[in-house]
């Protein structure tokens, strides 16, 4: 995964928890994942596997597109999206 996607795609994953009113420890949870996981995640040191994303777009209740919507439109379309 391109950095600048990574980037983009974390950010989003820390918005849309905070959007959604989550902790990390409750996001966690909806996961059956350790706190400790989605803080290494947000902050970069822990990249998802494409089950992952999945799974992290279910638990907070939003597409793959809205995560990626400030992704960069060429990593967009490389990814069909």
């Amino acid at each position: 995964m391109s950095s600048t996607l990574n980037a983009a795609l974390l950010r989003a994953i820390r918005a849309e928890r905070a959007r959604a009113g989550l902790t990390q420890g409750e996001l966690a949870e909806r996961l059956d994942w350790h706190r400790n996981t989605i803080a290494k995640i947000e902050a970069g040191d822990r990249q998802l596997a494409a089950h992952e994303l999945v799974d992290v777009c279910r638990a907070l209740g939003v597409p793959l597109t809205t995560l990626l919507v400030e992704a960069d439109p060429r990593d967009r379309e490389i990814l069909g999206l």
